[in-house]
């Protein structure tokens, strides 16, 4: 599932950093699938402000769309990611398969965690790479500190990056950035991240600095994309040396609804 073709990366591709663009989303969090198509249209706008931008790839938040089962999942992932083909620019995002307030998600989890190799988990993330044109459905691991540690081991191995161009960009979903081993696991990834995105699902509370510092530590920069409630809410991204370069500023915004606000950082 996480196999990956060698390419010839484009000589434009070996004399340019990775352009990501990282998102704040204008709503609470996920909400109900009847809202999927309007943030169909408005996904399809972000791309062509990031195709514009000359951007590698568009990382949107956890939970960006919402289905009751498997079917309307992948049906919702697969319209984002063929438009994503047709502008030639790789997208990262999530759709949650349960229409529920994340913190009650959590709740339930936690009554049933323990199960072989962790637990279930209705989020899942989707990534499409246009240098692989390979696209990949990933499954959220864990949701915060406290139950890091009922994964499996091998779970938390789990390679999960996207190539783009001669780079590569690792993703996690929301919580996963304060699991510990699976940090580790990305540090010790033998195709090294130029980046790590985390799709993260809700803005407010989530306190993603220290985690971000700790991959910064080991040499790998971060972003981070959430839905939020207000304008100009910040776009979170540290990098090695620089430490954090996070703004409340955007670059270019689609106003939807919801509301996208797009930052472009080149790395």
């Amino acid at each position: 599932m996480y196999s990956f073709r060698t390419l010839s990366p484009a000589k434009a591709d070996l004399e340019k950093g990775m352009k990501v663009v990282a998102t704040t989303v204008g709503s609470k969090g996920p909400e109900s699938q009847v809202h999927n198509q309007e943030r169909l249209d408005a996904a399809k706008q972000a791309l062509i402000n990031a195709k514009q931008m000359l951007a590698d790839v568009l990382v949107l938040p956890g939970g960006f769309f919402t289905s009751h089962d498997s079917q309307s999942r992948q049906r919702i992932a697969n319209s984002l990611i063929s438009k994503a083909e047709e502008f030639g620019i790789a997208v990262v995002f999530g759709v949650d398969e349960e229409a529920e307030e994340p913190r009650k998600v959590k709740a339930k989890r936690k009554k049933r965690k323990g199960g072989k190799g962790g637990f279930p988990s209705p989020m899942y993330g989707y990534a499409r790479s246009h240098t692989e044109n390979m696209s990949y459905c990933l499954r959220q691991r864990s949701t915060n500190r406290d139950d890091q540690w009922v994964v499996s081991d091998e779970m938390c191995k789990e390679v999960r990056i996207l190539k783009i161009g001669d780079e590569a960009l690792g993703v996690l979903m929301c919580g996963e950035i304060f699991n510990q081993r699976i940090r580790n696991a990305i540090i010790g990834y033998s195709l090294r991240p130029k980046v790590v995105a985390d799709v993260a699902h809700v803005g407010q509370g989530f306190r993603v600095g220290k985690a971000m510092k700790k991959l910064c530590d080991f040499g790998l920069a971060s972003i981070c994309s959430v839905h939020v409630k207000r304008r100009f809410a910040m776009k979170h991204c540290c990098i090695p040396k620089k430490g954090f370069v996070s703004s409340r500023d955007w670059d270019r915004v689609v106003d939807g609804p919801p509301r996208i606000e797009l930052k472009l950082w080149e790395f």
